[in-house]
């Protein structure tokens, strides 16, 4: 008994090592240093938001020099997002299915503060950091069918739908409403498994409801789907921008992002006055 669990541990390294170099293997990293950027302020913001915006400028200039210019535009909105921590607004564009790369470990060297011949305030940084440069493109003929999402559900009501991956997949699926957010799938009681292609799925499996509830008369959610051709546990506090930069540790052709809005009613909130 003893030899076979030694086995089976030897067996599961294996396969997360051998899913981690896949990964990695469709990946470059490139550190950079002093890493300039610029921006220039207004009456309605601080220092720290214009320096943030500087840091922005900096980290697209660090792109650029990787060699990351394709879709340029989606990483100034991502880093906007970021500064106003507006994360839900990138699950409802393909701005996270555009962007080529990454970037992290940034470190500010130094912050420049001047003045133009306006009075505004202009700011000057210099980054080190490393670009996450994917050398895989998105995989077109990997998709997933998804069915059975409503806009509107009543208060108590079971969450159920059904989802058929064009290719064996595997799946986290994450639920964030105005209050809280958590992990739907996979849980407590039902386990990872791999999404056979061309096979259509229920979810929730027969061991667990989804329940949908609100204390409010209405409460937008927001349901996120990351499919995966590998296995990729997600481990780290259910936050929007945690399962960001998770995203981006897996190459664009091993994943697919799909996302829904819809609203919780209290019919029984509804009444009251």
């Amino acid at each position: 008994m003893k030899q076979k669990r030694i086995i089976l541990i030897l067996s599961t390294l294996f396969f997360f090592l051998n899913v981690s170099l896949s990964a990695q293997e469709k990946v470059e990293e490139i550190i950079l240093k002093n890493i300039r950027g610029t921006a220039i302020g207004n009456n309605n913001e601080s220092i720290d938001q214009v320096t943030q915006r500087a840091v922005n400028e900096a980290k697209v200039e660090a792109l650029k020099q990787a060699g990351i210019e394709e879709n340029i535009s989606s990483f100034t909105d991502y880093f906007q997002s970021e500064n106003n921590d507006t994360y839900e607004e990138l699950f409802t564009s393909d701005i996270l299915s555009d962007i080529r790369g990454a970037v992290k470990a940034i470190e500010i060297l130094e912050t420049n503060k001047t003045f133009n011949e306006f009075g505004n305030l202009n700011i000057e940084v210099s980054i080190n950091c490393t670009v996450v440069k994917y050398l895989s493109n998105k995989d077109l003929s990997f998709d997933i069918w998804v069915d059975g999402i409503g806009m509107f559900y009543q208060n108590d009501t079971k969450l159920i739908f059904k989802v058929k991956p064009s290719k064996d997949a595997y799946v986290n699926m994450f639920i964030f409403n105005e209050t809280e957010a958590y992990h739907l799938f996979p849980n407590e009681l039902e386990n990872p498994m791999i999404l056979k292609k061309n096979i259509q799925y229920i979810f929730p499996t027969y061991k667990v409801d989804y329940i949908l509830e609100t204390s409010k008369k209405s409460e937008a959610h927001r349901m996120i789907m990351v499919f995966s051709k590998e296995e990729m546990p997600y481990t780290d506090v259910i936050e929007y921008k945690k399962i960001i930069d998770w995203i981006f540790t897996i190459p664009p052709d091993m994943r697919v992002i799909k996302s829904y809005g819809f609203n919780v009613v209290n019919e029984d909130k509804l009444t009251e006055q």
